[in-house]
């Protein structure tokens, strides 16, 4: 059965389908918003996540390094590079999967030559489920 639009305007008839057009022309319009929004929401959150992970990587360096600096000056005996561990893991629940590699090095004291100068360089780093991150700190004590 065929409907009859003889009764209806000729400039009616003609713009029949234009709303429907302009219906999908939105529907595209809007589904690319949201795509874009989503995109940039989960490049946010791995932002976030590499983040969080450097603030981990920077504190197990941080810690590497105090812990050096207790091992190079013990309360009893003298400074010396030998009695510095090397490698630290951690198993706390802050830095769980984290670990330091602790290096100790004499320099020549550029004030004093008769003062030791002892260089101590930390690098942390954390892993957690597919991003590995590491922080480096330097510091000279005598």
């Amino acid at each position: 059965m065929r409907l009859n639009l003889s009764y209806l305007p000729y400039r009616v008839q003609k713009q029949r389908g234009s709303t429907l057009v302009f219906a999908l022309f939105v529907i595209v319009l809007i589904s690319a918003l949201v795509l874009g929004l989503l995109s940039q929401q989960l490049g946010s959150s791995t932002s976030v996540s590499y983040e969080v992970q450097g603030n981990r990587a920077f504190n197990a360096a941080q810690s590497g390094l105090q812990r050096g600096l207790v091992q190079l000056y013990p309360l009893s005996g003298s400074a010396t590079c030998a009695g510095v561990a090397p490698n630290i893991s951690f198993s706390g629940s802050g830095l769980a999967g984290c670990s330091a590699v602790v290096s100790c090095v004499s320099v020549v004291n550029p004030q004093d030559a008769a003062r030791p100068l002892y260089r101590l360089q930390s690098q942390g780093s954390c892993v957690a489920n597919e991003i590995t991150t590491s922080r480096v700190v330097v510091m000279d004590a005598y």
